[in-house]
Order: structure tokens, then C-alpha cells, then sequence
């Protein structure tokens, strides 16, 4: 464990000594094994191997009872007043002793009907938790985590920020030279297969698509992979990717314009819908700060897209990332059915979102797309970008 991801473990432990008192519950319980619940990574620094259970309490105890193997990257940290580490004779035993002596009443566990980042106990695990201690009853009891979990994945801190940084600086390095390389005659597959050496020389794995999501305007955006669509005189394309840096990991895009013959600038309907989604960005942004709700912020965005006369998007206009690329809790998500309760949460100092007002089409059918995604944090007066946004369409002559 570097001294980095120790002080990571120890800053995310600080936030969490200030949200264990506010816990509504008798005790917190991760009950998990072989990396089954995402939240050990905040709080211990690694997926965990063996049958594990982490205990926290309203009073600030800590209890880890992990396997004997891995008992030293939970001691490390010393951020655990409690390690109990078993061996051949199991788990039960000792989390029965816990049990009987914290006596709990009503705990907190990690289950959630929207936020799949809080929803890490499994349907297995609660069963075996329930006969563990002799309680056939808890789950039903049982209230969510998410006042506690959530916050402390989103609350960035200062070494969550600096690794999230790091990332950004490196996907608009890639994005760069992905401009540099492109040209027409070329194939989205081409394109990514590019982007995917960089990252290895660079030392870095990407966050989704098989590297990046390069893709043509005459196919389409959408969640999907390269394919072998050419890159075509008078297209836009889009690349929407991302970057782990030290387990933490970007998400922006870029849009590039593939000059034909002669020009100089993309047409006026092109560059009409890239001003539309730019605008976007910067009114959503200029609306964000604590205390505002997300499907407040999406409403601006989606506002200022038609007055634009551009096509408005059916998806959030933004999403948490952080250890994972949609990193769950507050959305900016318009409120419905699509995404649940996720829009009414308020956006808090240290979340860090991304902001993507896509204008959607296929070029030649609908209009050109534009994939506009910028990442920012919020600060205490406002939001901050940490990506660079551009200002204007890259041409690739």
C-alpha cells in the first residue's frame, strides 16, 4: 500500500468519523466476500477476498472481522480500533460475540431500490447474515445506508480530487492526439484501436467502451463499442471516453468535424447545434451549486437546448464519477420514472459530475451529433471545471 492510498483510506475515514454520528441505526454492517459490495473500497482501500463484515456504530467503533489473509491491509491504515482476523474456525463465531455485544436493534445495510452503489448485499448474504446472528427478521427491519454511504462515496477528497484530476489531464491528452491521428478513410475500430496503445504506453486502462467510444454521425451515438463505419468527409464524430488513474477515472468527450474539400469552418447548421450544446453546458454549469437539486440543474440545460431550437436529450444531463464512471447518489436527472429519486437529491461541496447536453441525430438523417461531456466539482460558491471545455468544433482537414 503506497503512502498515497493511505492517505486516501485515513481522508475518507475523517469524513466518515463526521458522518457516523448522524447514523440512524444501532450500527452499519458490510457483510460481504470476494468483492461482492464496492463500498470496501472506500473505506478499506480494496475489494475484499474473504467472508468479511465491517461494523460501525453512531459512537465512531469500527469493527473489521476479515479473514487472517486479509488482515494486514486492514490494520495498515490503523483507522479500525477493532481487527478481528479468523482462521480456520470461521466467521460466525466472532460475529456472533460482536452481536451479543453491541445488541443491535436497527441496522443500517446496504440495499437500495435506485442507487446500485449503495444495493451491495446480496440476496445470499443477508440470508447468511440473518442466521448468523439468529435473527430471521433483520432484513425486514433493516433501513438503507445511503444517508451515510452515499455521501462519503461522493464528498471527494483532497487525494480523490487530485487523482480524479490526473485522469481528466490524461484523457484530453489522448482526445488530442486522437484529433492528430484521425483522418478520413479511417474507421471508428481504427480510431479506438489508436486511443487503446496510448493508454497502455501511458500506463493507464480505460473506463468503458473496449477503450473508447468512437463514433460516426452517419451511425449514431449510443452506448456501444467501435465498429467499422468509415470516417467520411462532412460527418462529425464523437469520442466519449475515460481513463483509471490510481482507481479513480475520467468521463468527457469531443466532437470532430471532418472537413470536406476546400473548407475551412464546418457548415452554419453544424456549428449552430455545437453553440447549442456548449451554451448548455456553461448555463447547467453557471446553476449548479450546493444545495441545488439535480433535475434542477438538468431543467436549465434542457431549457436552453430549446431556445436553441436544438433536439433535447432523453437521458440525465449528468452523472457522478469517481471509483466507478456512473458513481451513483445524486443524479442530474430530470424526475420520473426513468431515474427514480435520483434527481432530488442536493448537490453537495466535493461531488464531482459530469455535464454532457448531448445533441443527438445521424448525420445526413436527422442532424449531426455533438457530444459536448465536460467534467466539474462543485465548490462552495458554485462549480468548477476540472476538464477544459472547448470552444469550438475540432476540424480534422
Amino acid at each position: 500500500m503506497t503512502q498515497s492510498d493511505l492517505t486516501l483510506i485515513r481522508e475518507k475515514h475523517a469524513q466518515l468519523d463526521g458522518l457516523l454520528p448522524k447514523l440512524q441505526a444501532d450500527a452499519w454492517v458490510v457483510f460481504c466476500r470476494e468483492g461482492s459490495d464496492p463500498s470496501t473500497l472506500l473505506f478499506a482501500g480494496h475489494a475484499m477476498v474473504g467472508l468479511s463484515a465491517f461494523v460501525f456504530t453512531p459512537s465512531g467503533r469500527k469493527i473489521a472481522l476479515v479473514a487472517d489473509y486479509d488482515r494486514v491491509g486492514i490494520e495498515q491504515p490503523g483507522v479500525f480500533g477493532d481487527v478481528i482476523a479468523y482462521g480456520r474456525e470461521g466467521l460466525d463465531g466472532h460475529l456472533r460475540a460482536v452481536w451479543a455485544e453491541l445488541k443491535p436493534g436497527v441496522v443500517a445495510l446496504n440495499q437500495h431500490e435506485d442507487d446500485y452503489l449503495v444495493d451491495g448485499l446480496t440476496v445470499g448474504l443477508l440470508r447468511k447474515l440473518e442466521k448468523t446472528v439468529g435473527d430471521d427478521g433483520l432484513g425486514a427491519r433493516a433501513v438503507t445506508s445511503a444517508p451515510v454511504l452515499e455521501p462519503l462515496r461522493a464528498r471527494k477528497s483532497p487525494e480523490e480530487l487530485r487523482r480524479l484530476r490526473r485522469a481528466v489531464e490524461l484523457t484530453e491528452q489522448l482526445l488530442d492526439e486522437a484529433g492528430q491521428f484521425m483522418r478520413v478513410g479511417l474507421t471508428e475500430r481504427d480510431v479506438a484501436e489508436h486511443i487503446k496503445r496510448r493508454q497502455r504506453e501511458l500506463g493507464v486502462t480505460h473506463s468503458f467502451s473496449d477503450g473508447a467510444a468512437v463514433m460516426t454521425g452517419t451511425v449514431g451515438l449510443g452506448h456501444r463499442s467501435a465498429g467499422d463505419a468509415p470516417l467520411l468527409e462532412g460527418d462529425t464524430v464523437v469520442i466519449d471516453m475515460g481513463v483509471f488513474v490510481e482507481g479513480y477515472t475520467s468521463d468527457v468527450m469531443r466532437t470532430y468535424y471532418l472537413a470536406r474539400r476546400g473548407e475551412s469552418a464546418p457548415p452554419p447548421e453544424v456549428q449552430r447545434r455545437f453553440d447549442a450544446a456548449m451554451a448548455a453546458v456553461h448555463a447547467s454549469v453557471a446553476a449548479m451549486r450546493p444545495g441545488v437539486a439535480g433535475h434542477e440543474v438538468d431543467a436549465v440545460a434542457r431549457r436552453v437546448l430549446e431556445e436553441h431550437g436544438a433536439p433535447v436529450y432523453t437521458h440525465a444531463l449528468g452523472h457522478q464519477i469517481g471509483r466507478t464512471v456512473h458513481d451513483g447518489g445524486t443524479t442530474l436527472a430530470p424526475l420520473g420514472d426513468r431515474y427514480g429519486s435520483r434527481g432530488l437529491g442536493r448537490l453537495e461541496v466535493g461531488e464531482v459530475y459530469t455535464v454532457e447536453p448531448v445533441v443527438h441525430g445521424r448525420t445526413g438523417v436527422d442532424g449531426h451529433p455533438i457530444g459536448p461531456e465536460q467534467d466539474v466539482v462543485v465548490t462552495e460558491t458554485g462549480a468548477e471545471f476540472i476538464s477544459t471545455p472547448p470552444t469550438g468544433l475540432v476540424l480534422v482537414r
